[in-house]
Parts: C-alpha cells; sequence; structure tokens
C-alpha cells in the first residue's frame, strides 16, 4: 500500500504532457498484465473502477475539446472546431458536433481574465468530472432540458431539473434516467398546455440518416401540427391500398381521382404492404411529383434534379452502385428507373462533344462543366471534407480576377465554408493540380490542397471515394501476402540448401551436433541482478 501511495504521488506531481505520458503506458499495461492472482472481491471491484475512470475519460475529452477551441487551433487550420474534431480523432462528423456542443455546455472555460467560469450544466459537469455518469447521461439531461417549454425556462427550474437528473443519473443507466426525464417533463407540463408556438417550431426536426451497407436510409423527426396536417392529407390520397405500389405493374400512380374505381379496387385486393410501406411510397411519390414538376428551379447554377454518376460498363449492363451529387448511392437500375424514358443525366457519358472549355468567355462555369465536376470529384475537393456536390460551389484554381480561365481542367468544387479559406493572406490556402512531383503519384492529375508559405506535399480528397480507399487497403494486404509468401519461399530454399550441405559434409555435421550437445550440457547462466531490470526501465 505504501508503494501505490508513494506512487500517486508521484503522478500527482508531474505536468499534462508526462500525465498523458503515463496515462497511455498504464492503458497498455492493463491489457497484458496477468489477473488471475486477483480474488473474485478485488476483480469486482476493479471492473467498477475501471468502468469509473472510462466515464471521467469523457470529462477528460470535453476538457481537451475546450483547450483546443480557446486556442483556435481549428481556426489556424482553416477548419471549424466540430470538423477538426472529426478529422483528427476520424470520428463520425455527427459524433464530432456533439463533443464539441458538449463542451459548451459541460466545459470550463477561461473568462478574459484567465479565472474559470462555471459550466452551463454544472450539476452534470461535476457528475463527469467524477466519473458518475458518461456522455450517454449527459445526452439524456441535454435532450430534456431543451423539450422544456418556453415559459417554465426560468433559471429556477432550469437549475432544479438539471441537478436532479445529474444525481439521479450517478445512480441509473441512461435508458433508466431517460424514462425519469420523461416522467419528470410530463408532471411539469402533464396536458402540454405550457407549450406554445415557439416550442413547437423549435422542436420541429427532420432527418434522414446515413445509409448503410445496402443504401437503405432510416428517417427521425418530429412534425409541427401544419405539416402532420399536410401529410395526413397525402397519405389519405396516395398511401391508400393498391396506390403507388411498386410491385404491381397494374396499380394507379399519382392521382387516385384519375383511376378507375375497379382497377383501384382490384389493386387494393393485391396489395400486401404494411402502412408505413404504404406511407413509404406515397412519401416517394410526393418527392417525385415535386422533383419531376420543375418548381424547385435551380441550385446553383443547374436545374434541381437527380444527378447519377456511373461508369459506361455500369450505364450498359445496368449492373452496380451509382453516385449521387448529394453524396448518396443507389442500385444503378434504381437510377435508371428515376431517369424513365428521359434519360438526359447520361448524356455526359457519351461521346457528344460538351462546351467545357470556355476559357474567358464566361466567369461563371455552365451546368455542363458543374455536371463534369460532379462526376470527377463528388463532392468538395479539400483534403477530409465530406460536404457533398450539391452543397458546394465551383472555384477557379487560378482565380478568375488575375487572368484565371473558366476551364474544366482548371475548375474544381469547394463547399461554402471550405471556399473562404482560399486566399493570398497568412494561412490562405492553395489548389493546383497534382502532378508527380508534388504528391501521390496515385492521384496525379486531380485537385490536390496545400497552406500557403509551406513546401508541403498536395494532399488529395479521398473522402468522396471509398472505392479507392477499400482498392488500397485491398492492395496494401495483397503486398503484405506477397512478402510474406516470398519469405517463406526464401526460407525453405535456404532450409534446403542447408539440407544439401550436411549431405555433401557429412564430417562438418557430426562436428556440429556434437558441439549443440556439449553446450546443452552447460549449466544455466546466473540471472542478472535486480538493478539491471531497473536500468533498462
Amino acid at each position: 500500500m505504501s508503494e501505490t501511495a508513494d506512487l500517486i504521488a508521484a503522478i500527482q506531481q508531474l505536468d499534462a504532457g508526462a500525465l498523458v505520458a503515463v496515462r497511455e503506458a498504464v492503458s497498455r499495461q492493463m491489457l497484458t498484465v496477468p489477473l488471475s492472482s486477483m480474488t473474485d472481491d478485488e476483480v469486482v471491484a476493479a471492473t467498477a473502477m475501471v468502468e469509473t475512470g472510462a466515464r471521467r475519460d469523457d470529462a477528460v475529452k470535453i476538457r481537451w475539446a475546450v483547450e483546443l477551441r480557446e486556442r483556435g487551433v481549428a481556426a489556424k487550420r482553416g477548419l471549424k472546431p466540430a470538423r477538426f474534431l472529426s478529422t483528427l480523432l476520424r470520428l463520425t462528423p455527427s459524433e464530432a458536433s456533439a463533443r464539441s456542443k458538449a463542451a459548451e455546455r459541460v466545459g470550463y472555460w477561461h473568462e478574459l481574465n484567465g479565472e474559470l467560469r462555471p459550466a452551463a450544466y454544472p450539476a452534470a459537469a461535476a457528475a463527469m468530472d467524477a466519473g458518475h455518469m458518461e456522455f450517454a447521461h449527459y445526452r439524456v439531461i441535454h435532450r430534456a432540458l431543451a423539450k422544456l417549454p418556453t415559459s417554465l425556462r426560468t433559471p429556477e427550474h432550469w437549475s432544479t431539473i438539471e441537478s436532479d437528473l445529474a444525481n439521479q443519473a450517478c445512480a441509473l443507466s441512461p435508458d433508466q434516467l431517460e424514462s425519469v426525464a420523461q416522467r419528470l417533463l410530463a408532471y411539469l407540463n402533464p396536458d402540454g398546455e405550457y407549450t406554445d408556438d415557439a416550442d413547437r417550431a423549435r422542436r420541429r426536426d427532420l432527418m434522414p440518416g446515413r445509409q448503410d451497407v445496402d443504401h437503405m436510409s432510416g428517417i427521425s423527426g418530429t412534425l409541427d401540427p401544419a405539416t402532420r396536417a399536410l401529410w395526413d392529407v397525402v397519405a389519405a390520397k396516395w398511401a391508400q391500398p393498391g396506390m403507388n405500389n411498386p410491385e404491381d405493374p397494374e396499380s394507379p400512380m399519382g392521382d387516385s381521382d384519375l383511376a378507375d374505381s375497379t382497377v383501384l379496387a382490384a389493386a387494393a385486393e393485391r396489395d400486401n404492404r404494411t402502412q408505413g410501406q404504404r406511407n413509404h411510397d406515397a412519401f416517394k411519390k410526393m418527392l417525385e411529383t415535386v422533383v419531376g414538376s420543375g418548381t424547385l428551379g435551380k441550385h446553383r447554377g443547374q436545374p434541381a434534379i437527380v444527378v447519377a454518376t456511373m461508369t459506361l460498363d455500369e450505364l450498359e449492363t445496368e449492373t452496380g452502385i451509382a453516385t449521387t451529387a448529394s453524396g448518396g448511392t443507389l442500385p444503378v437500375r434504381d437510377a435508371l428507373a428515376l431517369a424513365g424514358s428521359n434519360r438526359k443525366f447520361l448524356a455526359l457519358l457519351d461521346n457528344a462533344h460538351r462546351p467545357l472549355f470556355l476559357g474567358r468567355e464566361k466567369r461563371l462555369a455552365s451546368a455542363i462543366q458543374r455536371i463534369a465536376l460532379i462526376a470527377a470529384e463528388r463532392g468538395c475537393s479539400r483534403p477530409g471534407c465530406d460536404q457533398p456536390a450539391t452543397r458546394t460551389a465551383v472555384h477557379h484554381m487560378h482565380e478568375w480576377k488575375d487572368g484565371g480561365r473558366t476551364d474544366i481542367t482548371v475548375l474544381t468544387l469547394v463547399c461554402d465554408g471550405d471556399h473562404a479559406q482560399v486566399h493570398d493572406g497568412d494561412g490562405g490556402w492553395i489548389t493546383e493540380i497534382i502532378t508527380s512531383g508534388n504528391g501521390p503519384p496515385e492521384w496525379v492529375g486531380r485537385v490536390g490542397w496545400r497552406q500557403r508559405g509551406t513546401d508541403d506535399a498536395l494532399t488529395p480528397n479521398d473522402t468522396h471515394f471509398p472505392d479507392r480507399r477499400y482498392q488500397r487497403m485491398v492492395d496494401e494486404r495483397r503486398e503484405k501476402e506477397e512478402a510474406h509468401a516470398a519469405w517463406f519461399r526464401q526460407r525453405a530454399k535456404d532450409e534446403i540448401a542447408e539440407q544439401q550441405w550436411r549431405i555433401e559434409h557429412p564430417i562438418w555435421h557430426r562436428e556440429e551436433r556434437r558441439w549443440l550437445d556439449e553446450v546443452a550440457q552447460l549449466p544455466d547462466p546466473c540471472p542478472p541482478p535486480e538493478s539491471w531490470y531497473e536500468d533498462v526501465a
């Protein structure tokens, strides 16, 4: 125990850098140290202690996020805080954004005079510091406070609810805390009488989730009363049995008033879809109607239509996966079905001559040039940026004001946030075409970025090309396998050569065996003194 106390005392004297190094060493050692010598009670206690430490790590992560924000590290690199965290720590954009926002609520920030100001959620911050609650508990507390009606958002109510939920979090799981939070909100606003138009407007939300491996996307949201009323009208017409059934070629599509009642009734008899599936098909028909009507106008200079990118082989065979301008994916068959008989958006894949080189004739890129860039780059070309093409503008790598040309070979897609980082001042960025001497050889001819005033190699953005990442991983694995195979082949050759040498030199072989036998009879050497291990450590 005295050794442990001395060790803890020594650790408490270390600075931040040394503590991080010790933490890393302890973390690695915990993965290898034997646990068999511990009793059951010791294992139980240690398990709880490790969990407490892991929960306290959430508070540590928040502290480092605050430090990065206060130092402006992301801004120095021309990035927003969440984007920098996502790139630095390989987090999903949503997770990085959640951590950055959590730092504003449970983090301790410095005032201008250097003093720490209390956290916005003081009880939750204290519980996280103590290791009594984790990030999932914080999410529950934040959601509950966000649902609090405006009329009840007094400092007294806010502080009491935050403190009560933080105290409960120290004894409950996140799921159990969620139930307590819902019960508390129901108690404070039992009949919804305190909820007003401002509360409903604040809570409105509709978010499609990320596409999974089968290209399907989840959806979640909260509809305000007016939106719900509009949807009920659409669902009553287009989600009724028999309507808009993609599995039934005779199902009426569109306005049911134009459909023969006998045809609709027969289609309803054949309709085996669930209500949820009918809602989905009605929602799809509604979107097809809006996009196909042309009422959306133009988006960044081109008609607001679905633009799908595919190879010529995929088009001819109607197989494979197409990429949309919004960064999504869909089977080629679905893309062709969306196009129907009018496949203008596929014209870029044929041999038709298109005006892609405008020189100084026009400053703004044409719709054809933008479609070409969407097909080539799929999104923002800034390294690490995941913004799809629909959120980008066309950027001249050689500025138009300096004589740049509106030619496809010197244009690139850049999102609004990153476009502001391309400038001539300190910390500005440069966009150039990668050649064999200034960037990765496999990206020659593509666009690369580097910060002005540095000699760094140009860096491309591979975020929009998961197929390239996968192929690179396959190539690296194949190289390793080939290297291992070559090593085994050489080892086999060496063993065969050694055996052949022994056959050809039997006398030397007998002497070698005699010498090995004599060595085996020698006593083991004395182990080195304990001080030797200390010196090595």
